[in-house]
């Protein structure tokens, strides 16, 4: 697949996430930037679904490089709440940017397995150690 130079317009983007669309692709960037509150893992997982919701690109790379340890609320969160938001739109595809930190990373893995468990996910997804490997995946 071909895909034609970048043209990035960005939908959020606060010191501790951004959130950047390439329509033509069909593709949406999310970046964290830092470890990140309660609120705000909730703020940016809300931005996340209504770019997704509104622009309905059905491609995404999630970089989660920078987080760091996540609070029981944030994953409760994240696997009750985050996976059934995301499947409420097109999305068909997600590629995660792990952070290396083996807690940081067992972590978010627990929460996509618990939301996958509960059955609410409606679109694939794969981990990834870096931004150029989950990129290659999601164009395939």
């Amino acid at each position: 697949m071909l895909l034609k130079q970048p043209t990035l317009q960005t939908l959020f983007s606060s010191d501790f996430y951004t959130i950047e669309v390439d329509r033509e692709n069909n593709l949406l960037l999310a970046e964290w930037h830092r470890g990140v509150s309660y609120d705000e893992m909730v703020t940016g997982g809300t931005k996340l679904f209504e770019a997704l919701r509104d622009t309905g690109i059905t491609r995404a790379v999630a970089n989660a490089e920078r987080l760091i340890l996540l609070d029981a609320a944030t994953k409760e969160w994240m696997s009750s709440n985050f996976y059934v938001l995301l499947s409420q739109t097109s999305l068909q595809k997600l590629a995660r940017v792990l952070p290396a930190s083996l807690f940081a990373k067992l972590a978010l893995e627990a929460v996509a397995t618990r939301a996958e468990a509960q059955n609410t996910n409606r679109f694939q997804f794969k981990n990834f150690s870096n931004q150029q490997d989950a990129l290659i995946w999601i164009n395939q």
